[in-house]
């Protein structure tokens, strides 16, 4: 069974945000493609296109210094739609948070055109960023 193209396209992203390629994220996502960010995170938010994927995203990896480690749990998609479940664990300062954080993502034309993340954190999930 082959895997579904939505799903090829969201380990393209996350490939592409570890390397930083805006090139292939500007081909992945939709000139409007709109991120909205809930949970314990230091920018939590609405963010537009690419640059402000990026903005909310490069907060994450200047804070940790790029100490983040990702595994994805698992990944489906139908139609427009895809949802992904992950596990984060990040590194500041001598510290780790892992978090479970879940993805919504609604496709047009086999690109992303709105993303959805919401983080769940441990209580404590707070001071980890301050």
């Amino acid at each position: 069974m082959s895997e579904h193209p939505n799903i090829t396209v969201i380990n393209r992203m996350t490939k592409a945000v570890f390397e930083n390629d805006r090139n292939t994220l500007s081909e992945l996502f939709t000139g409007d493609m709109s991120f909205h960010v809930r949970g314990v995170t230091p920018n939590p938010g609405d963010y537009t296109g690419v640059d402000g994927f990026l903005g909310a995203l490069g907060t994450l990896f200047e804070l940790t210094n790029g100490n983040i480690k990702l595994e994805q749990l698992f990944c489906i998609a139908d139609g427009e739609w895809a949802t992904e479940w992950e596990s984060a664990l990040m590194g500041r300062e001598g510290r780790t948070l892992e978090m479970k954080d879940l993805f919504v993502y609604r496709f047009e034309g086999g690109r992303i055109s709105e993303m959805w993340m919401l983080s769940a954190a441990p209580p404590d999930a707070e001071s980890f960023w301050s």
